[in-house]
């Protein structure tokens, strides 16, 4: 009978670490010592280790129910009718959600394949391949790029829209990113888009938020003029 209480204070502990550690990557990213995360959770230090023999250990614990939502995300973008913008507005949907929590920052920030033993690096890695793949074969993304590439320009959007948050508007940095990986053309065709009114309804336009010229007013009339296109006849 004795030892049931003490699992269940045994998982009330490793609850509250959890928790205490979420907020001190969040806030402080990867550097922050564990007797720093033991007093947050209100534990002694002997306690998270053991836990979590390493910082390491815990910090993955941390990421890898975000890693796993970024990654979800991705996968359900692989078939999006606009490869162009399901690209573009994945790395926009990331940096948002990095540039506020420094752990997310410092996981993706890792070399490929040492993240952690389950793989959730490569699987993030692959789903954003298949994003940039699909963009590169839709002659939206230059073809010199390489996802190793892109997931750098990510976490240096993630850095600069940190760095810049109290100064400007949210997502300048990763527009100028987006648009050092869009294919250089003359005049980048934007003289002959119309940018101001949807192509489908006339509805005046907001720009996009990822600096690519804005084409339709919602995701409604975008399916309408994919319609249009692959009507038979």
């Amino acid at each position: 009978m004795s030892g049931q209480p003490q699992r269940a204070d045994a998982r009330r502990n490793r609850e509250r670490i959890l928790r205490a550690a979420f907020d001190a990557f969040a806030a402080d990213g990867h550097l922050v010592p564990l007797d720093d995360i033991a007093r947050r959770a209100g534990v002694g230090a002997g306690t998270v280790y053991r836990n979590f023999p390493t910082k390491e250990a815990l910090f993955k614990a941390v990421v890898a129910d975000r890693i796993d939502r970024i990654v979800d995300e991705a996968r359900a973008l692989e078939d999006a009718d606009d490869p162009a913008d399901a690209f573009y507005g994945f790395l926009l949907w990331v940096v948002e959600r990095a540039m506020y929590n420094h752990a997310i920052c410092d996981a993706l920030a890792m070399d490929v394949g040492t993240f952690d033993e389950d793989h959730r690096d490569q699987e993030f890695t692959l789903a954003l391949d298949v994003l940039l793949q699909r963009a590169q074969a839709a002659g939206a993304v230059r073809s010199d790029v390489d996802v190793r590439e892109v997931r750098t320009l990510l976490v240096g959007s993630m850095l600069m829209e940190r760095l810049r948050r109290s100064v400007g508007p949210p997502g300048r940095m990763t527009s100028l990113v987006c648009d050092g990986l869009r294919p250089v053309t003359k005049g980048n065709e934007t003289s002959s888009r119309n940018e101001t009114r949807c192509e489908v309804c006339a509805t005046p336009l907001t720009p996009a938020r990822t600096g690519r010229p804005a084409r339709f007013c919602s995701s409604s009339c975008r399916q309408k003029a994919h319609r249009r296109r692959t009507k038979p006849g």
